[in-house]
């Protein structure tokens, strides 16, 4: 097997990944708000065990332009 294989097979093929969280999604003024945390652990599978943990805290403000709906003419 070449380098390359095994990079391969050791970052892709034996990992894991699982992603948990809570999220809070609200309405502003002029858009949305997104508050919580996203919870991702990283496993190697051929070796039974978590390489990483982490808790990423999310905060995040969008601006939203106006929307226009057309509507079909009600005859």
């Amino acid at each position: 097997m070449s380098i390359v294989d095994d990079l391969i097979e050791n970052l892709v093929e034996r990992n894991v990944v699982g992603l948990s969280g809570t999220f809070a999604v609200s309405l502003v003024d002029g858009g949305i708000r997104i508050k919580g945390q996203a919870l991702s652990s990283l496993r190697d599978q051929k070796k039974n065990k978590t390489i990483l943990n982490a808790t990423i805290p999310v905060d995040a403000e969008m601006k939203v332009s106006a929307l226009v709906i057309p509507l079909p003419a009600i005859k």
